[in-house]
Formats: C-alpha cells, structure tokens, sequence
C-alpha cells in the first residue's frame, strides 16, 4: 500500500466519524507527519479532493464488477447498490462536505454515474424488476438516499455495512419493486 493510500484510508476512517477532522488528526491515523500530507495533497482541500476522485473511481469499479455477476437488469442494479453501500466509509465523507459540488469536473463525473444509475433503473424497469408508475428520476434519487443513509447509519454504528447492504435492497424492492416480480433482499 502506497503512502498516499494510507493517507486516504485514514483520512476516509476519520472523517466519516468526524466530518471536521483536521489534517493532523488525519495524518496521526496514517502514521505520518501533518508535512507529508500536505507535500502529497496540498493541504486538506487537496485531500478531499483526492478523496472524492478515489470514491469515484472506486464506485466505477464496483458497478463494473457487479455488473460482469448480474443475472439482468434487476439484479444489477441490486448487485451495484449493495456494491456502493459496502463501500461505506469512501462515501460517508461526501455527504458532510461540499467538494463535490465546487469541483466541477468532481460533478460532473457524479452526474456520469447517476447517469449511468438511471440507465440501469430503466433497464430494470423494462425487464419487470421496478414499478413502471414511478419516474426514473424518483428511483435514482431514492437509491441515492439509501446508499448515503446506509454510510451514515455504518459510520455512526447503528448497523453493520452487511445488515444495511441488505436493508438498503430491501427497501428498494419493497418500495420500488414490481409487485408481481418477487424480488426480496435474497436476490
């Protein structure tokens, strides 16, 4: 593991349980001086800014991933929930922080992948997985809710990233799901 990488691995531990954490208590976390974060990040906008690019990138791979398993539509866009809510404490940050909305290539690839979402609801819908009485917009909104509410709730340990992945779906199939279809949280 890179420095960098222990760097953003602290700095996402901390800053999920404190969103105002300074860059000393982050680099006590990863075991190196306030100096080295700053030469490597340029400070704690720097850092955020790191930190949400490797969120990005690390929920490109997830849904890629859970992509290559899926068995449909409907069961991809399971798979990437539970993918994006099991990488809780990447995401967590996010919520607490604006970096994402001043940095606009940052929102612009986050609008990419909500974009992407909307095209897999859709799919789903079409394959008889989601309500087709419900806009696009509204599931990927919800989704969204759902997989920041489940960071929080990890974060704050209220449940464990398993039971929320599993609550998340759950909410979704239930709330979003076609009636006939059957789908539950075993997939």
């Amino acid at each position: 593991m890179t420095k960098e990488d222990r760097i953003l691995d602290a700095a996402a531990a901390v800053l999920s349980k404190n969103p105002s954490a300074s860059v000393d208590e982050i680099a006590a976390e990863a075991g190196v001086g306030r100096a080295t974060v700053f030469r490597l990040f340029e400070g704690r906008p720097g850092l955020l800014r790191a930190l949400a690019w490797r969120a990005i990138e690390q929920g490109d791979r997830a849904a890629a991933d859970a992509m290559t398993e899926a068995r449909g539509a409907t069961d991809a866009l399971r798979r990437v929930v539970q993918a994006c809510v099991a990488l809780g404490d990447t995401f967590h940050f996010l919520a607490t922080t604006p970096v994402v909305e001043r940095d606009p290539e940052l929102h612009q690839a986050y609008q990419r992948q909500m974009h992407e979402m909307a095209s897999l609801v859709d799919e789903a819908k079409q394959e008889g997985g989601l309500r087709n009485d419900m806009p696009t917009s509204w599931i990927v909104a919800s989704i969204d809710g759902q997989i920041w509410s489940a960071a929080l709730a990890v974060g704050r340990g209220e449940v464990g990233r398993e039971q929320a992945e599993a609550l998340v779906w759950d909410t979704i199939a239930r709330g979003m799901g076609a009636a006939s279809d059957g789908i539950g949280t075993d997939g």
